[in-house]
């Protein structure tokens, strides 16, 4: 008897937003949304349904958005390689806590918000190969990583330029006491 192999994904015949190529997985009954094409900002929808929204290797400096509500659906984001340097508290308060997958390697980011570390963020987090600045205000953010088992890439956090480039310390965290 023949077996027959069904693809998983195809082409949505909804309308995706502009600039992006959206999926519709027959497994998980959900969207995924693919936007990695030289975009600036965040869209200000996403479309129905949407599990996983792509965002990588953009243009992408801040992640705010006005209306948070369309991303909260949103189970996995991934904003790596871009130039993020700035991530709004409405983004951390009301679009994070609702994700299983936060993606935020390979950016610009010299900081995180200490909202991060929040109980009801339990999602898994990339946070790694950031220019992260060592420093008093930064303390926080070792101490939290020392016990954080959601971060997935604890060994590609380090010093961003500066005296500490590079540094790590037992735990490889952003700064060496």
């Amino acid at each position: 008897m023949p077996q027959y192999i069904c693809f998983l994904f195809s082409a949505s015949l909804l309308p995706c937003l502009d600039g992006c190529f959206c999926f519709y997985s027959l497994q998980h009954e959900a969207n995924t949304v693919n936007c990695s094409y030289n975009m600036t900002k965040m869209p200000n929808k996403v479309l129905r349904n949407t599990e996983t929204f792509i965002m990588t290797g953009n243009n992408i400096n801040e992640l705010e958005c006005a209306d948070p509500n369309p991303y909260k659906q949103v189970k996995h984001f991934d904003f790596q390689g871009n130039k993020i340097h700035k991530i709004s508290d409405k983004v951390y308060k009301e679009i994070f806590p609702a994700a299983d997958s936060v993606k935020l390697s390979n950016n610009n980011l010299n900081h995180v918000s200490q909202l991060i570390q929040k109980a009801e963020m339990n999602a898994k987090l990339w946070l790694g190969n950031n220019p992260y600045e060592c420093n008093c205000d930064m303390m926080w953010m070792r101490d939290w990583l020392q016990n954080a088992t959601n971060v997935q890439d604890k060994n590609l956090i380090t010093c961003g330029p500066g005296k500490w480039k590079g540094k790590q310390n037992k735990y490889p965290a952003i700064f060496v006491k």
